[in-house]
This record gives structure tokens, C-alpha cells and sequence, in this order.
């Protein structure tokens, strides 16, 4: 295949080469964090959302794990022969291996748009051994009465949902349909997480707040990944006294994973 946008192969190479990185051992026993972009991997929080948790003194491992199938928002928003849900699946076996190595460990997941469906579909995909801690929804384009029963069963603590009346891009959604295909109804980014039967506590739903705007969302789509609002909001829904460093191995430098595994 011959590329004709020197932009497009300069973005792939990009993308290839982050995915060669290696892990850092000495950060994962502090824990670990994945991070989903939203649909075509455009980069929103992909630096910003671990620069915040560093900040904020979270010392565990942040991996960007990146589940899209292309590099066009529209495809990866339509869900196109369900590579979502099967993205889902393939964060949940890394979780897996992942628990298996340090099973005492926490996991948190914090997800931007309709990368919050292939993070609710990688927590249906765990089982009784790798549950895990806290999921953080961030402008989600899953639909406001999505079934989180299955997920919330491998969930051990909650489910914070931040959303805002403000987000056009929602809007559009709306009427294209949300990750989980459906039209007409409106994302928990915009009203929040309201599935059947209830939450049973654990989903928190956080409307967005004036007060915001100083530390970088505005309400807005993707400025909720903005470094300071992770540092000082996102960031205290995931620290513990393990992840901040308090280890007798010592507290280490954070690193970046790209996982740039194939669909």
C-alpha cells in the first residue's frame, strides 16, 4: 500500500515506534493504570493523563493502550464489526497477565469517549481472580442506560462518570449512535451513568462545574483530560499509600506503554 499524506505515514511511524517500548519493572509494583483514547487515537490524554497522575505522586505503571482500528473517529465511533468489544477483550487478557504477576495489586482504568466502551467491555471480560479498582469514565459516548451489571461484578470499588451538558461532540452522537449502538439516546458524558436496576453505589456520577475551568475543562469534549484537572480531580479517585511509593522497593520514575498490538 502506498501512502499519498507524508502526515499519515509520519503519524503510523509514530505509533509503531512507541509500541516497541518495553514496560517499566520498577514501576509496576506500585500498581497499574491503562489509559483508552477516544475513537481514531488522536492523542487527547495520552500524555496529559500520565504527567497528571506523576504530578499528583502516583508512582505505579500508566499504560496507553491503544484499541482503534483506524485513524478516522467516525469508523471507530460506528463500532464497525464489533472491534470495540473485541479491543475489550484483549485489555482484559493484559489485565489478566498482569494480576497474575502482582495479584495483590490495584488497576484502575481511566477511559476518554468511546474508549469508555472498550474499557466497561474489558471489565465484563475478568474474572473472580482480576478484578479491578476503580474505572474512570471521561466524556463517554456509551449510552446513559448501558447495563453495567456484568462489569460492576469486577469492579471493587466505583465507577466515576464526569459529564457535561457542554459537550458537542456528544451532541453528534447522539445522532449517529453511541458506542454501543444506539441512536437517539443520550451518552453518559452528557446526563451521566443511569443504567437499569441502579448502581448499588458504586457508579458516581460527577456533572461538570464552573469551578473546572481553572484547572483546564472547560466543559468541553476532550479538555477533560487537561494535565492539572487529572493531577487534581482524577488523580484522588485512584492514589493509595502503595501507588504514591510507600514500598520497600522504593519509589520510581513513571513510564508510558503504548501497546500497539494488532485488532
Amino acid at each position: 500500500m502506498r501512502f499519498r499524506n507524508s502526515s499519515v505515514v509520519a503519524a503510523v511511524a509514530m505509533i509503531l515506534i512507541a509500541g516497541c517500548q518495553s514496560s517499566n519493572p520498577k514501576a509496576e509494583p506500585f500498581g497499574k493504570t491503562y489509559y483508552l483514547d477516544g475513537a481514531g487515537n488522536l492523542g487527547f490524554g495520552t500524555a496529559q493523563v500520565p504527567r497528571g497522575l506523576q504530578k499528583a505522586g502516583y508512582k505505579g505503571d500508566v499504560e496507553v493502550f491503544i484499541w482503534t482500528i483506524s485513524m478516522n473517529p467516525l469508523i471507530d465511533q460506528l463500532n464497525i464489526l464489533g472491534a470495540a468489544e473485541a479491543a475489550g477483550r484483549r485489555l482484559a487478557k493484559r489485565i489478566k497477565d498482569y494480576k497474575k504477576r502482582f495479584p495483590q495489586n490495584r488497576v484502575n482504568i481511566i477511559a476518554l469517549s468511546a474508549g469508555t466502551g472498550v474499557a466497561v467491555w474489558a471489565c465484563e471480560n475478568l474474572d473472580s481472580q482480576s478484578h479491578i479498582d476503580n474505572l474512570v469514565l471521561l466524556g463517554s459516548s456509551l449510552s446513559h442506560n448501558y447495563d453495567m451489571s456484568e462489569a460492576l461484578a469486577n469492579i471493587n470499588r466505583n465507577v466515576y462518570v464526569y459529564h457535561s451538558p457542554h459537550d458537542s461532540i456528544l451532541s453528534s452522537v447522539e445522532l449517529l449512535g453511541t458506542i454501543d449502538r444506539k441512536i437517539g439516546v443520550k451518552s453518559a458524558g452528557q446526563v451521566g451513568l443511569k443504567p437499569p436496576g441502579g448502581s448499588a453505589g458504586k457508579i458516581i456520577n460527577t456533572p461538570w462545574s464552573e469551578n473546572w475551568r481553572i484547572v483546564g475543562w472547560a466543559g468541553g469534549h476532550t479538555d477533560c483530560t487537561s494535565e492539572k484537572f487529572v493531577q487534581q480531580e482524577i488523580a484522588k479517585r485512584i492514589l493509595t499509600p502503595r501507588s504514591l511509593g510507600s514500598s520497600t522497593l522504593g519509589a520510581s520514575r513513571m513510564f508510558v506503554l503504548v501497546n500497539c498490538a494488532p485488532p
